[in-house]
C-alpha cells in the first residue's frame, strides 16, 4: 500500500468522525424518534455512516493502533467486560431478535472507540467538538423556549423533539450541555460570549421543564465545583447556588412538592421484587419488562442501579460501579486540566440525575450517553496520555 494513502484516508475518516460525534449529540435534539423515544431509523442510518463505520475503521486500521492504545488500560478492559457480560446475557434473555441488542452494544463500543480515534486527550479537539455541539444545542434550546412561550403545552412543562420529547430527558440533556460548556477553556472572548449565551438558553430550558431531579443535579454540581475549580469566583457561585436552592425550598415548596415523589419509591419497591426473582443473572440485556404501579405500566425502573440489576444481575451492577469509580479517580487525578474538570463535572451531575431517570445505558444513542459514555471516553483519553508519558519519561 502506498504510504501516503493511509495517512490521507485516516485524516478524512477522522474529519468525518468528528462530524459524526457532533451530529450524534445534536441529532438527539432535532431528529424524529420512534416508540418510547427510541432514535428513529433515519437518525440511526446517518450515525452508521458518520460515526459507527468511521470509528471502527479508524480503531482497527494501521494494525489496530487505536485498539492497541486502549487495550492496556484497566478501565477499557472493565468496559469490555461489561459489554461481554451484556452480550452473554442474550443467551438467557431469549429475545426474538437478539441481533438488535448486540447492535446497540456495538454502537456504544463504536462511540468510545471513535472518541479515542478523534480526540484522545487533545484539548484543542475536545474543546472544538464540545463547543460546536454545545452552541448548536443551545440554539435548539432557545428555539424550543420561544416555541413554548408562543404555544404552551397543557401540563406547562417544556419538551423538545426526538429522543428529548419528554421533559425529564430534555432537561437532562440540556443540563449536561450547559455544564460542559461551563468547563471549556476558551481564550477568545467572542467564543466565550457565545458560550454564555448558549448556557443561558440551556438553563432557561431546564427551568421550564420543572424537572426537580435535574435541578438538584445542577445544584449539587455547582456547590461541589470549587473542589476542582478553585478560585473566589467559583466559591461565590457555589454559595449563591446554595442560597438560591435554600430559598427555593422554603419559598417555592408548593412547586417542588406538587407532583409528590413521582412514584419513585413505588417503582423502586417493584424493581426490588423483580430483582429478587433473578438476583444473579438478571433478565438479560434488553429483555422487556413492566412495573405496575397504581394500575399504570412502566418499562424501566427510573434508576440506573436497579435497572442494571434487573437486566444484568449482580455482576452487571458491580462492573458498572467499578467502572464509575475509575472515572471519578481519573478525573480527580487530572483535575488541574480541562479534561479532568469535564470528567468530574459530568460525573457528579450524572451520579445524581441517573438515580431518578434515564437508566438505559447500553442502548441506542440517548441523553444517558452524554452522562455516562462521554465522561468515560474522556477518562480513557486521560489514562492513555498518562501511560504514554510514563513510558517516555526516563528513569531517574
Amino acid at each position: 500500500m502506498n504510504p501516503q494513502v493511509e495517512p490521507r484516508s485516516r485524516e478524512i475518516g477522522r474529519w468525518i468522525l468528528g462530524v459524526g460525534i457532533v451530529w450524534m449529540m445534536v441529532g438527539m435534539v432535532v431528529m424524529p424518534a420512534g416508540v418510547s423515544f427510541n432514535p428513529g431509523k433515519s437518525y440511526q442510518a446517518s450515525l452508521a455512516v458518520l460515526l459507527y463505520l468511521p470509528a471502527l475503521y479508524l480503531a482497527f486500521s494501521q494494525r489496530a493502533r487505536v485498539w492497541r492504545q486502549l487495550w492496556p488500560l484497566p478501565a477499557f478492559r472493565l468496559f469490555l467486560l461489561l459489554l461481554a457480560w451484556a452480550t452473554l446475557s442474550l443467551l438467557w434473555g431469549r429475545l426474538p431478535r437478539p441481533g438488535d441488542e448486540f447492535g446497540r452494544l456495538l454502537s456504544v463500543l463504536a462511540f468510545v472507540l471513535g472518541w479515542q480515534a478523534y480526540a484522545a486527550d487533545e484539548p484543542q479537539r475536545i474543546r472544538g467538538l464540545l463547543l460546536a455541539a454545545g452552541l448548536a444545542i443551545g440554539v435548539c434550546a432557545a428555539f424550543y423556549c420561544v416555541t413554548f412561550v408562543v404555544t404552551p403545552v397543557a401540563d406547562g412543562r417544556i419538551v423538545g423533539e426526538g429522543t428529548i420529547a419528554t421533559a425529564n430527558y430534555a432537561a437532562a440533556l440540556m443540563g449536561v450541555v450547559a455544564l460542559w460548556l461551563s468547563q471549556l477553556d476558551l481564550p477568545e472572548r467572542r467564543w466565550s460570549w457565545l458560550r454564555y449565551g448558549a448556557m443561558l438558553a440551556l438553563l432557561l430550558f431546564v427551568g421550564l421543564t420543572h424537572t426537580r431531579n435535574i435541578w438538584l443535579a445542577l445544584c449539587v454540581t455547582a456547590v461541589l465545583m470549587p473542589l476542582w475549580r478553585p478560585g473566589r469566583g467559583h466559591r461565590w457561585l457555589a454559595l449563591g447556588v446554595l442560597v438560591i436552592a435554600m430559598a427555593a425550598i422554603f419559598g417555592l415548596s408548593a412547586l417542588l412538592t406538587e407532583r409528590g415523589t413521582s412514584l419513585r419509591p413505588e417503582l423502586f419497591q417493584q424493581s426490588m421484587h423483580l430483582i429478587a426473582q433473578h438476583p444473579l443473572l438478571g433478565l438479560g440485556q434488553g429483555v422487556p419488562f413492566n412495573l405496575m404501579v397504581y394500575g399504570q405500566s412502566y418499562t424501566h425502573t427510573h434508576n440506573v442501579l436497579t435497572q442494571m440489576m434487573v437486566e444484568l444481575g449482580l455482576p452487571g451492577l458491580l462492573l458498572l460501579l467499578a467502572l464509575w469509580v475509575m472515572v471519578l479517580r481519573e478525573g480527580w487525578r487530572h483535575r488541574e486540566t480541562m479534561q479532568g474538570r469535564l470528567v468530574l463535572t459530568l460525573w457528579v451531575y450524572a451520579s445524581v440525575a441517573l438515580q431518578f431517570d434515564m437508566p438505559q445505558l447500553l442502548d441506542s444513542p440517548r441523553p444517558g450517553w452524554l452522562l455516562v459514555w462521554l465522561p468515560f471516553a474522556l477518562t480513557l483519553g486521560l489514562a492513555w496520555r498518562e501511560r504514554q508519558a510514563a513510558r517516555t519519561t526516563p528513569l531517574q
